[in-house]
């Protein structure tokens, strides 16, 4: 909406002086959202439906939880003789101390209907973190609630951009301002059609907010791990092996799994990969996904490990190592051990991250170790601020 439109909307329904400081806050608003969006923002801005669609009960909840407690408990127990250990604090240090103690009580106490009941309702409104929830997160902290939508809907047309099925639009020749008026059905059509399969995210899981479309609910992280997801099969063949350093609750593998990923590892911390398990167990299906202490049952499989044991993993043992919105985030002496080890274990690392933290960035750790050779740098097509960055490693270096 243009400036003059607000005004004069607000200056057919307040006294004077309040008119004018609200039609000024709206403006605000407007600016604020705008500086988040990678799309001219039409005038008016498109009605998006959002939705918000809680947890419920899902399938053998209880068998599921117990598995989370056993898996978590020998992560513990492990963890003492664990070769790889965090130094000082870091984001999640933080995060685990002061938002997931009510988590850690409960597993403390290793009940599971306990923590089936706290897992359905766990991030049901607003959080200040994100990467282990779906509701509305401080990605939109000081936006006008009514802007949300259009920044997710920014998302999924910047996804759709980036695999061609809209055109980038210029500037220079026109049309400009018009992408975000683009059809949601079309759209997340389009999308289905290219990559040859569903993309409507599972819901009941995990509490969800986000915009309505023919193909599914959509949070902005939904779109985010698919777009990864996409990078990864373009980068890999088909049945390739996955490794991802840092993966949340597992929207990454579960969409990669969809595009033709064979074997998928999370690498994380024991708290984060009983949320990942707890995920994907609903989210793929409990024989396709293997958590610590357990044994696979088949090769294809999305296996969740505690993040030392990437220093068991065998040699060259996958296609493509990715790291995404972490490695700037936590210790600089497991950023240091993971990028060791990468070269070990792949022929490519994949990072996308933001660069906030300068000089601790991706490109800086990475510019010190003479095996990586870098393939491509970009901006993330997806998010705005973060750069994608693809590194060959290169073997017989000294």
């Amino acid at each position: 909406m243009s400036f003059d439109a607000v005004m004069k909307r607000t200056l057919r329904t307040l006294p004077p002086v309040k008119r004018r400081l609200q039609a000024m806050e709206e403006m605000r608003d407007i600016h604020l959202t705008e500086r988040m969006l990678a799309h001219s923002a039409p005038s008016p801005l498109p009605q998006i439906k959002f939705v918000s669609v809680p947890a419920s009960n899902q399938h053998n909840k209880l068998g599921i939880a117990k598995r989370l407690i056993a898996s978590y408990h020998c992560a513990l127990k492990d963890e003492k003789n664990s070769p790889l250990k965090r130094e000082g604090e870091d984001l999640w240090s933080g995060l685990i101390r002061g938002e997931l103690q009510q988590l850690l009580s409960i597993l403390e106490r290793r009940n599971p209907e306990e923590l089936a009941n706290f897992l359905t309702t766990f991030s049901n409104s607003y959080v200040w973190f994100g990467g282990v929830t779906t509701c509305i997160d401080a990605y939109n902290k000081h936006h006008n609630p009514d802007h949300v939508p259009i920044t997710y809907l920014d998302k999924l047309v910047a996804l759709a951009e980036s695999i061609g099925v809209l055109p980038v639009e210029n500037p220079e020749n026109g049309p400009w301002g018009d992408a975000l008026g683009v059809d949601l059905g079309w759209l997340t059509g389009g999308i289905e059609a290219v990559l040859g399969t569903h993309i409507d995210p599972p819901l009941g899981i995990i509490h969800t907010d986000g915009i309505e479309t023919p193909n599914g609910v959509f949070h902005y992280r939904h779109i985010n791990s698919l777009y990864a997801a996409i990078r990864l099969s373009r980068l890999c063949k088909q049945g390739a092996s996955v490794c991802e350093i840092g993966g949340g609750i597992g929207l990454t593998a579960m969409y990669a799994s969809r595009l033709g990923i064979a074997r998928y590892t999370i690498l994380d911390l024991p708290i984060t990969c009983l949320l990942a398990g707890h995920y994907l167990l609903h989210a793929v299906g409990e024989k396709e996904v293997v958590l610590y202490g357990e044994k696979p049952e088949n090769t294809r499989c999305i296996q969740v490990l505690p993040y030392w044991r990437i220093a068991d993993l065998p040699q060259k043992s996958f296609d493509l190592v990715l790291n995404q919105d972490s490695l700037p985030e936590i210790s600089d002496n497991l950023v240091a051990e993971y990028l060791n080890r990468v070269p070990n274990l792949t022929a490519i690392f994949l990072s996308i991250n933001q660069e906030y933290f300068h000089p601790r960035t991706v490109h800086a750790f990475v510019s010190k170790l003479v095996r990586f050779r870098e393939l491509y740098r970009t901006k993330c097509w997806v998010r705005e601020g973060y750069v994608e960055e693809a590194f060959e490693i290169l073997d017989n270096v000294a």
